[in-house]
């Protein structure tokens, strides 16, 4: 075998193995974004930023706390309602968003169904007085 005949099969080879890498790529094609809409919810990002603000100024964050298949959160305030959004990193087809309404300050979710592992929690609610109010923290469910 003389040189042109290796560069030939060198080049043939790279070449099988770039289709290839190609072919794999495409038929793959799964994104993996957290979000879907991210170009909209960074558009948004300065209201976010000033609803998780009105949190600190106002001294109204939630306690979370995970204990015996409950996560409990209790809130500064009585008769909260909002959004409560828990994602999971690493499954997004195990991500909920539930609507809660509570006539005390404590809410109680059970979590018993949910794997264990690291969790988003984000709570999207309004004050009494109207104030819109954004509270995000990572926990981790055993």
């Amino acid at each position: 075998m003389n040189w042109g005949v290796k560069i030939f099969i060198t080049l043939l080879l790279f070449v099988i193995i770039a289709v290839s890498t190609g072919i794999y790529m495409v038929s793959n094609d799964h994104d993996s974004l957290i979000e879907e809409d991210y170009y909209e919810k960074g558009l948004e990002y300065d209201s976010t930023y000033n609803h998780k603000t009105n949190v600190k100024e106002l001294n109204l964050e939630p306690q979370l706390v995970v204990d015996s298949g409950y996560m409990v959160i209790q809130f500064q305030e009585t008769g909260s309602n909002g959004l409560l959004a828990l994602r999971r990193e690493s499954d997004s087809s195990q991500d909920l968003e539930l609507p809660f309404s509570t006539k005390s300050n404590v809410f109680r979710l059970p979590i018993a169904d949910l794997s264990d592992g690291r969790w988003n929690i984000r709570i999207d609610w309004k004050s009494h007085k109207g104030v819109p109010l954004l509270f995000e923290k990572s926990i981790y469910i055993r």
